[in-house]
């Protein structure tokens, strides 16, 4: 499961009074093309708004691609944010947002942080700058201009995402699935780990050799790999 935090203020000033948000992301089916639920709780606002991501490719794209589609079907009940349009020269603001995205299972307890991001207003009212930082893929940012007359900061968070990730204010196409030419050796599909993109590559790794195991194969069999998928 993924929870993901909405803060007030910056990273290192993150604590129960100045949450806003929290969005849950949880698997409601395990596999290649998985689907999950979600739910997000604003402050404020009592119960949590319920819905669905479905089909999505496991270990595909940016954590944080994820994390804007599950906004989006949260806040929008659909696939597609309508976009956010010009901005309210008098509109609501925020000074600075946080965000941090949190992994948690069974196995490994309460939960390790894998992503943060920070949200400024750049010195005019409705200008944002976003700083974003990842396991594996690493920083990405956008400058980007936002402002309606009622401030959503979960919605403010999403744009800034998207900019972020795809040059405008609303989703991009969802990342393909990743899989890797095969080729038969000695009666077993294989396939070159050079031909694996990110994240998948350092996600199979991770899975197949452990921190402290010995190198893992550079020829690893395609239904090692369709395991991670489905497991990992």
């Amino acid at each position: 499961m993924l929870h993901v935090f909405i803060h007030s203020g910056a990273l290192d000033e993150r604590n129960p009074g100045n949450q806003l948000a929290v969005l849950d992301i949880a698997y409601a089916k395990r596999s290649y093309m998985a689907d999950y639920d979600i739910a997000l709780l604003v402050k404020g606002y009592g119960e949590a708004r319920r819905d669905a991501v479905k089909g999505y490719p496991r270990w595909s794209g940016s954590l944080w691609d994820l994390v804007a589609r599950a906004l989006t079907r949260a806040l929008y009940e659909a696939d597609e944010a309508p976009p956010a349009g010009p901005v309210d020269r008098r509109c609501a603001y925020a000074t600075k947002l946080c965000i941090a995205v949190f992994r948690s299972t069974a196995e490994e307890g309460p939960g390790f942080e894998i992503a943060t991001g920070e949200i400024v207003q750049a010195g005019k009212r409705g200008l944002y700058t976003v700083n974003l930082e990842e396991d594996i893929l690493g920083r990405r940012s956008a400058t980007f201009e936002y402002g309606t007359k009622r401030l959503v900061h979960a919605d403010l968070v999403l744009r800034a995402l998207c900019w972020a990730l795809f040059g405008k204010d609303t989703l991009g196409r969802r990342p393909a699935l990743i899989l890797p030419p095969a080729i038969k050796v000695d009666g077993v599909e294989r396939f070159d780990i050079e031909n694996l993109e990110e994240p998948a590559r350092t996600g199979f790794d991770r899975y197949r050799a452990p921190a402290g195991t010995t190198s893992p194969d550079p020829m690893p069999k395609a239904e090692d790999y369709a395991r991670f998928l489905t497991r990992g």
